[in-house]
């Protein structure tokens, strides 16, 4: 399979606040799979559409404050935690940043590259 990435996605578990653009619903915490400068995976625990906007919160470790973004779903994936049929169904969620800040990009930029170099001197 071809990588269609623009940017290093690094695997680590970030706290999520989101809601979808629109709901009168309170926002909800999730915890992203990965991340980029240009998208996060989240792991939710309700379905998402394709084409859906989400208002995130993203807090990263080590980072004061939190980011900003606007995102739109461009993937999901259903699975299941536990045995098929009484398990409980999860989804991952592709997300794009499509409005965000350019100083909270580059701090998760920053974030991204940082783990990758810790990592290389393993």
């Amino acid at each position: 399979m071809e990588e269609k990435r623009k940017s290093p996605r690094l695997t680590e578990l970030v706290d999520v606040f989101y809601n979808k653009c629109g709901s009168t619903e309170r926002e909800k915490l999730s915890i992203a799979k990965d991340i980029s400068k240009g998208g996060i995976c989240l792991i939710a625990y309700e379905e998402f559409k394709k084409l859906d906007y989400l208002d995130l919160k993203i807090s990263l470790p080590e980072c004061q404050g939190i980011i900003n973004a606007l995102g739109e779903v461009t993937w999901v994936k259903e699975f299941v935690v536990g045995d098929d049929e009484s398990g409980e169904r999860r989804y991952s969620v592709g997300i794009k940043f499509i409005k965000i800040d350019g100083h909270d990009q580059e701090l998760i930029a920053q974030f991204v590259n940082s783990l990758i170099e810790k990592i290389k001197k393993f």
